[in-house]
């Protein structure tokens, strides 16, 4: 497959234009598309010759290439619309996994804003018990040497 792929197809294009051209050839007086065509004797097949004229073998032509182009269309969007489902399919996963993984960050969001806060109060409880030691070693420090006796004296 070619890597850059054009929007028009050679047979969307070919089938528009015998679509959409061949009911033109209809208002043209006195033409016929069997004039186009190269002439084919018909000898076992007499009853198209004697119960069909040319317009009504024109319009026939025209209305089968008609229904074999609706067919050509349909086909293409049944494959347009199978692309299109696998592609919501494929969102839909995606929106899943999205909600999943969401969810996930949002747990591991609030255990690291729990981790915080508890670190936060074991700081708080360190420098309380910082401020504690230093008020108690002010007050030994105030207190005056205390004076034993001397075990000459006794």
């Amino acid at each position: 497959m070619s890597s850059k792929k054009s929007d028009c197809d050679i047979t969307v294009v070919v089938g528009t234009i015998i679509v959409f051209a061949l009911p033109l050839t209809l208002l043209i007086p006195e033409f016929s598309l069997w004039d186009v065509v190269p002439k084919v004797q018909v000898i076992r097949f007499h009853v198209l010759s004697q119960h069909l004229t040319w317009p009504q073998l024109n319009a026939v032509l025209v209305g089968l290439l008609s229904v074999l182009f609706c067919l050509y269309l349909e086909i293409r969007k049944r494959k347009l619309d199978d692309m299109v489902e696998k592609v919501l399919t494929v969102s839909k996963v995606t929106d899943a996994t999205m909600e999943v993984e969401r969810d996930r960050q949002t747990a591991a969001m609030k255990a690291c804003v729990d981790l915080l806060d508890s670190t936060v109060e074991h700081y708080e409880h360190l420098m309380l018990l910082k401020d504690d030691l230093r008020n108690s070693e002010r007050t030994n420090k105030q207190q005056p040497p205390a004076i034993e006796p001397s075990g000459s004296d006794v």
